[in-house]
């Protein structure tokens, strides 16, 4: 009989908690409780669904749980979490937003963002080295703006950002800049010949009839592509540029990378 993922729920069990609106579609617990488990770890992550109207109250409810050591914070509250931080790191004062804080011994809550550089590491499990690429970046809302710096931060040679809202584009362009002067960082339409890289960071393709992000027409078959969206894993974006024969990454690529990047940030050793 296989061991349980999960050792027995007690008084001396500490808690992390995911938190957002809706939760029912989140796959942090199935992610990260293996990995609490797998550190030896007398620990759970629960999800829990926080309506808006309730949302500052209850994260400071949450801060004051003696046993609650660390949060994650998912849609759509990564940017309404800052002023609820304690610290934040440079990495989410550059993007302006948060998806996990951890209490510090002194009662303090230390913040910082990691869909970007759980990407990063994603890819790089790949053998995607990120340094020097140039990368079509589409969307520029939270884990775009996160997915941005991190490339930009990885050394990419280029990113250009597309987004509905061109201002949005164009703010995030410029802060991007303004962090990493070394990297072309620009608002632009999607222009695929001169990338190596596709990301999908909208939620395009996450409802059945969602139209294709960008027309694919063309897509060369030595670029990499990636679409950030957890379900479907397979999305129509990824499975056309499979079928031009792209070399296609789905959620999973960033969810795994940042899995263990939040472990980390939480110091479970042996949860990466």
């Amino acid at each position: 009989m296989n061991a349980p993922l999960q050792a027995p729920i007690g008084g001396s069990t500490r808690l992390f908690v995911i938190i957002g609106h809706p939760i029912a579609q989140v796959k942090s617990p199935q992610t990260f409780n293996p990995r609490l488990a797998a550190a030896g770890l007398d620990a759970v992550l629960v999800p829990m669904d926080i309506a808006p109207e309730r949302f500052d109250e209850t994260v400071r409810g949450l801060k004051g749980v003696a046993n609650l050591d660390g949060i994650i914070i998912t849609v759509p509250y990564k940017a309404r979490i800052l002023p609820l931080i304690d610290e934040l790191r440079p990495m989410a004062r550059t993007v302006g937003a948060a998806n996990a804080m951890r209490r510090e011994a002194d009662g303090r809550w230390i913040g910082d963002i990691f869909d970007g550089t759980g990407l990063m590491r994603g890819l790089r499990v790949e053998n995607e080295e990120p340094r020097g690429r140039r990368v079509m970046l589409l969307g520029a809302g939270g884990a775009g703006s996160a997915v941005a710096v991190a490339f930009a931060e990885a050394g990419a040679a280029a990113v250009t950002i597309h987004d509905v809202d061109g201002a949005k584009a164009e703010m995030l362009a410029v802060r991007v800049k303004r962090a990493f002067p070394d990297c072309d960082v620009r608002a632009g339409a999607p222009d695929l010949d001169a990338h190596d890289i596709l990301v999908n960071a909208t939620p395009t393709g996450m409802a059945e009839g969602d139209p294709l992000p960008v027309a694919i027409e063309r897509l060369r078959s030595d670029m990499l592509v990636v679409d950030i969206i957890m379900k479907p894993e397979v999305t129509r974006f990824l499975a056309a540029a499979r079928e031009r024969g792209c070399k296609a990454l789905p959620g999973k690529t960033m969810l795994e990378g940042q899995a263990a990047e939040v472990m980390k940030f939480f110091r479970v050793e042996g949860g990466a």
